[in-house]
């Protein structure tokens, strides 16, 4: 037989069959795609009001990139996430889900890129919010309303404007929600796939990366399939496709702190939690704890003077941010000149020593425990309308304790100097600066109504006939966003706007 007769070798042959596998595949998407572009008019002509509303909301984020440029540096927090981006080691204080995220898009040496996306995906948080209710066979209009406060609402816009992983672990958050409830067809319910569960629990583990607040969610998507009788199957995938990006992560981060685990703050943040209540008189802490007492840390002072009422008095009390970050505290002594500040502040010992403080303390005074945390959570409806305003003009750029560290972030993400042209990062342009803090001054999500909005969902799960398995999912996903920062740290309303499009 003739040398150009023999046979092709298996790798050959089985390389041309993947390359027809391609091309038939790559002509049913191009099919699909017509068939979606085609179908497109007349969807939009059956969600007119929802599209017009999406409209609105796409002009808004708009005039938001057109008055803030390039985007809003957020405290440490930005600049730490930059930071790592660059470096790409473990961070002590956070998981790194978002510096990979912002590492991915640094060819392109823009945050007006990152931001352009993140208001993209405040637009898909509003389009997956909408689809759900749709295909739960709630009416148009009711389903438009319940978006609207991710469309409209300033503090969801200042968010997505901003160098933080709120809105990248929102959306994830939300998508597996939805991949996990969505049904086919609407009126009848049919247990997920193994692989949509997968694929949702997926979702909500690398969302735990990006933002540790929703780690207890992939468990609650486990639970919800056992509860539904979906099978242990779909419950197990679920939670060992959630656990697979956790694993895997904790395991490079030993690498680096001799702990598996995702951070070595999760001690410290519990720490400054109870020093809103913590007597350790009532304590007795062993001699070695008792530099971590509230009345040894210098913000202990830190209280106004005379108030009129318990609310006022309540937020004249020092915050436990205020015990966290002040470098005065114990875990920041002695002072240090490395130039990652969380460095030396967040170590493996530190967070040993403060949990076991924390522990001490929430063991000896439960109930104390019980009442900041529920302080927290009321003023998470009672004091947050005025909360994550815009900047309000260009400024030179303050002299901090970490302004080198941040300059040095900046000027090694973007790759050339880029300077920090306001106390936020951030040029503002007007007339768009002033439209903008004109709007978030009249129209907004008010702390009442979102109040309102989660006691009503609790009395609709208490209805026989109202009650479902995705209506408690989605309730109890919204009460975890809102209850666990408070519980770990301190109320932040940030911490709890992932828990408005699940309430809505």
């Amino acid at each position: 037989m003739a040398e150009n007769d023999a046979a092709p070798s298996p790798a050959v042959a089985a390389l041309a069959a993947w390359r027809v596998r391609l091309g038939a595949r790559a002509r049913v998407a191009a099919i699909r795609c017509r068939v979606w572009l085609t179908a497109l008019p007349g969807v939009a002509s059956r969600h007119r009001l929802f599209c017009a509303t999406l409209g609105a909301g796409l002009v808004l984020r708009l005039i938001v990139m057109a008055a803030f440029r390039p985007a809003i540096l957020v405290r440490q927090d930005s600049f730490d996430y930059m930071w790592d981006a660059v470096h790409l080691t473990p961070d002590p204080v956070r998981p790194d889900g978002y510096a990979f995220f912002l590492a991915l898009l640094r060819p392109f040496d823009s945050l007006a890129l990152t931001a352009g996306l993140q208001h993209l995906m405040g637009l898909a948080i509003a389009v997956m919010v909408y689809a759900l209710l749709i295909n739960r066979s709630v009416p148009g209009w009711g389903a438009t309303l319940a978006a609207a406060p991710v469309l409209f609402d300033p503090r969801e816009l200042n968010l997505e404007h901003s160098i933080m992983s709120d809105t990248l672990a929102t959306l994830l958050m939300l998508a597996a929600l939805v991949v996990l409830l969505y049904r086919r067809p609407p009126s009848v319910w049919r247990p997920p796939s193994v692989t949509r569960s997968a694929v949702a629990g997926l979702l909500m583990g690398i969302a735990g990366l990006v933002r540790p607040i929703t780690l207890p969610l992939f468990v609650l998507v486990a639970a919800y399939l056992l509860i539904q009788r979906a099978g242990w199957r779909r419950a197990g995938a679920a939670l060992a496709a959630g656990a697979l990006p956790l694993v895997g992560y904790a395991v490079w981060f030993s690498t680096s702190y001799g702990t598996l685990n995702l951070t070595t703050s999760d001690g410290v943040f519990l720490w400054s939690r109870t020093m809103s209540f913590a007597n350790c008189a009532t304590i007795k802490p062993p001699a070695n704890l008792q530099a971590l007492c509230p009345d040894r840390q210098p913000a202990h002072t830190r209280v106004s003077g005379r108030r009129g009422n318990a609310y006022l008095k309540l937020l004249a009390q020092p915050t436990p941010e205020i015990f966290l970050w002040s470098r005065k505290s114990w875990l920041w002594e002695p002072p240090s000149k490395e130039l990652v500040p969380d460095a030396y502040a967040f170590t493996p010992a530190k967070n040993t020593r403060a949990m076991s403080f924390a522990v001490r303390a929430i063991a000896a005074q439960p109930l104390g425990y019980a009442r900041v945390v529920t302080e927290d959570i009321a003023l998470t409806f009672l004091d947050t309308d005025r909360s994550l305003l815009f900047p309000n003009v260009t400024m030179p750029g303050p002299v901090t304790l970490n302004y080198r560290y941040q300059a040095d972030a900046v000027r090694e993400y973007l790759g050339h100097a880029t300077p920090l042209a306001s106390q936020n990062g951030t040029r503002v342009a007007e007339p768009y600066g002033d439209a903008i803090h004109g709007y978030q001054s009249r129209l907004y999500f008010p702390g009442v109504i979102f109040g309102l909005v989660t006691v009503a969902g609790f009395i609709g799960l208490l209805i026989p006939k109202r009650r479902s398995g995705a209506a408690i999912l989605l309730w109890a996903s919204a009460a975890v966003m809102i209850i666990l920062p408070s519980a770990e740290h301190t109320f932040n309303y940030r911490y709890a706007l992932p828990a408005v499009p699940l309430a809505c």
